[in-house]
């Protein structure tokens, strides 16, 4: 894009378990990185058992907006869009937070759980152009902190989609495990996930999916696991897992040691604290959706999404405001 009139955008996704920040040239509805951070906040740790944010999260979370503000300068960005998803929704002083956030030059747009759903399968669908799902449906499966997103989709039309409370700080916070997990914390995450799923099980029978797609950072921990050079390959585009393999892995590392997680090489140790959990949600998912025969791995989510439709309207600035972005030029960022 070099060559082509640009506009660089920033997206901002205030995670439950991670904030992130995307920088991206957009010009004739395309876009291309330029830079991406993801810093590990916690914001909703204890929160879905107590109801509120601890005032260490949010402080964490306001040093880490600091820090992007800073970035979005040094990067020349234009025009940004901040986004926050479970944990803000649902915590009693979470809009002290949005609130606290907007004095240091960041509007927080607090989303709910069908937007959250649409922007990951835009950034997710972005990344499966070069597969054929030859009239096969697919499933994509997001796992965050707070909730799990689930999108069934064809190459025609979105067929539904989720927003589920079965994220792995929630459900650490619910369930409180043991270190491994015992047989009953298994039990009782499976049981929580079966309620919860009943509506999506319900609504897939008519044209269950072959084809699942997961995206977050317990995946892309099982895709290095599998594969050491995962990490360098294109974002651009989704990889693929062994699904024997897959499902094995996570069978394993469910009842694996925190302490013993540490040592797995490929396991980032920010990753160790949730997944055990997150590994019962994905074997437990493909138990449950047993038609599927393909998995894969995405590294594109919420703020890929934005970016995708960031891209659209980047022809004009004002088309760009209309639809939500910011100017970084007419806010104040904190220094």
């Amino acid at each position: 894009m070099e060559s082509e009139a640009c506009t660089r955008l920033g997206v901002v996704d205030c995670g439950t378990n991670t904030f992130t920040l995307h920088i991206a040239d957009a010009a004739d509805g395309r876009w291309e990185s330029v830079f991406r951070q993801q810093r590990f906040v916690r914001l909703g740790q204890g929160s879905f058992r107590s109801g509120r944010l601890s005032p260490l999260r949010m402080r964490r979370g306001l040093d880490v907006l600091d820090s992007f503000g800073q970035t979005a300068r040094n990067y020349g960005v234009q025009y940004f869009r901040a986004l926050g998803c479970s944990a803000l929704r649902d915590a009693a002083n979470g809009a002290d937070f949005v609130q606290a956030a907007q004095l240091r030059g960041w509007n927080i747009e607090v989303v709910d759980g069908a937007s959250e759903a649409q922007w990951i399968h835009l950034g997710v669908k972005d990344t499966l152009s070069h597969l054929d799902l030859a009239g096969d449906s697919a499933l994509t499966v997001d796992i965050g902190g707070g909730s799990v997103e689930l999108i069934h989709w064809s190459q025609a039309a979105v067929l539904g989609r989720w927003s589920l409370d079965l994220g792995v700080a929630r459900l650490t916070d619910w369930i409180k495990p043991k270190d491994p997990l015992s047989q009953q914390d298994m039990v009782s995450i499976r049981s929580v996930i079966d309620g919860a799923l009943a509506p999506v099980m319900a609504a897939v029978v008519k044209d269950p999916p072959r084809l699942m797609v997961g995206t977050s950072g317990a995946f892309n921990t099982l895709r290095t696991m599998e594969d050491s050079k995962a990490p360098w390959n294109s974002p651009r585009q989704a990889d693929g897992f062994n699904v024997a393999a897959l499902k094995a892995r996570c069978d394993a590392l469910a009842t694996t040691s925190k302490e013993d997680m540490h040592s797995i090489e490929g396991m980032h140790p920010d990753r160790v604290p949730y997944m055990g959990v997150a590994c019962v949600v994905v074997s437990h998912l493909l138990d449950q959706f047993p038609q599927v025969e393909r998995v894969y791995r995405s590294r594109h989510t919420l703020a890929e999404g934005v970016l995708v439709d960031g891209a659209a309207h980047a022809l004009a600035d004002q088309a760009l405001l209309e639809s939500g972005w910011l100017s970084l030029e007419d806010i104040h960022l904190s220094h």
